[in-house]
């Protein structure tokens, strides 16, 4: 009996240790993958960050992506934005919040494509107005008489950066890329996006500072 309450004891205490958060300043970024420092297999588990002593933002990252919902605050412990990735890439609807705790914007995104922006939230003296999705409505469908030869173009999704290979001239797969790019930092927050044309940088490209505000547009 005393070696049964023994064992469990001893499995209380692993299960405490296992469900504290993890420093997210520990893990080591190794090609787009989350590393525990000197540890060869991606890590997973829950993370946050700190900064004096306040939580930053938190979240949750299986085998070295980020995964499922992610909030991230304002110094003041006020919740800056929310919302959920999969597979490293933001995914579903994403909230950002002004400093005052009021719904700022809202934004759509699958698998880290950015769909619908419903821009500032117009707050009255009863509610918070926003302006109605648009996205994925389609249009009228013709009448059976007429025949229609529109064709519907896919999209193409967006690569993360650290998936392109190459100096100069980047590669996706061992071939020059061509399509959109976009690149996250530590925090989550957006570093740059563009478009690359036959491996080199193509049109424009936004570059962002450490909050996520744009901080320079050039034109390639």
């Amino acid at each position: 009996m005393k070696k049964i309450l023994f064992c469990a004891g001893i499995l209380l205490i692993l299960n405490a240790c296992s469900s504290e958060k993890v420093n997210f300043s520990q893990l080591q970024d190794r090609n787009g993958l989350f590393y525990l420092v000197n540890k060869d297999k991606p890590f997973s588990g829950d993370v946050a960050s700190y900064v004096n002593g306040k939580v930053e933002f938190e979240g949750k990252i299986e085998n070295g992506l980020r995964e499922g919902p992610w909030v991230y605050y304002y110094p003041s412990g006020q919740k800056k934005a929310e919302g959920s990735y999969k597979e490293g890439f933001k995914d579903g609807t994403w909230t950002s919040y002004k400093e005052n705790g009021a719904q700022d914007v809202l934004e759509m995104y699958k698998y880290g494509k950015l769909l619908t922006n419903q821009g500032t939230v117009t707050e009255t003296k009863d509610t918070l107005k926003t302006k109605p999705v648009t996205e994925n409505v389609s249009a009228p469908a013709a009448p059976p008489h007429v025949a229609t030869t529109k064709k519907v173009e896919k999209k193409q999704d967006v690569v993360v950066w650290e998936r392109l290979k190459g100096g100069p001239v980047k590669y996706l797969n061992g071939t020059p890329y061509t399509g959109a790019v976009i690149k996250y930092q530590r925090s989550g927050q957006k570093e740059l996006e563009g478009n690359f044309l036959r491996g080199q940088k193509s049109g424009k490209w936004i570059y962002y500072d450490k909050y996520g505000n744009v901080k320079d547009v050039r034109y390639y």
